[in-house]
């Protein structure tokens, strides 16, 4: 596959797939098997993150079953989960250098003075959960998480705070949020 059509299907280049599976296979207990090798379970993750896709049809990509695709995305996401990943890739700014040279950047392409990062929460769907089912059902009429990102002036994602249901407001997610009491000392 290209590396454009790679990028465009998965949200990564090749290079950093690669290290992706080689991290997940050495810190975390995420295993391939004979029948579904370890980078296919990736890759069906990152095709289901990355488009919202169903998970049929995400499977169908991959060869693999729904059910099977499901257990795939579970595994994988539960290991992208772990501390020693997280803490690679979702890094908030916290030198007073990696700031200004977000700030920078986001002047720089944007014209945006003074930002270290644009905020925003989105639904991710839930099938109905069986406890406290009114927490997790939105204002659109379906049950989700209300799920807040931090990206910088590249878009990487350097903050995420998926602690909350569907019924949670964006500015109770922000003011709870862990980075919100650092924003305030900045300022």
């Amino acid at each position: 596959m290209p590396e454009t059509l790679f990028v465009q299907q998965f949200r990564l280049d090749k290079s950093t797939f690669v290290a992706l599976c080689h991290e997940l296979r050495q810190k975390t207990t995420l295993k391939g098997t004979r029948e579904i090798p370890l980078k296919v379970k990736v890759l069906c993750a990152l095709s289901f993150l990355a488009t919202g896709s169903y998970q049929r049809i995400v499977g169908v990509t991959q060869n693999l079953a729904q059910r099977t695709a499901s257990r795939c995305i579970r595994q994988v996401v539960n290991a992208l989960n772990h501390h020693a990943i997280m803490a690679k890739w979702i890094v908030f700014p916290k030198t007073r250098q990696d700031r200004s040279f977000i700030k920078q950047e986001f002047q720089r392409r944007f014209g945006l003075p003074g930002v270290i990062g644009c905020i925003d929460c989105t639904h991710v769907a839930l099938v109905k959960p069986n406890n406290e089912e009114h927490l997790f059902y939105n204002r659109k009429g379906y049950h989700s998480l209300n799920v807040q990102m931090i990206c910088d002036s590249d878009l990487h994602i350097i903050n995420v705070n998926a602690k909350f249901g569907g019924a949670t407001h964006d500015s109770h997610i922000r003011a709870s949020s862990i980075v919100e009491p650092y924003m305030r000392e900045l300022h």
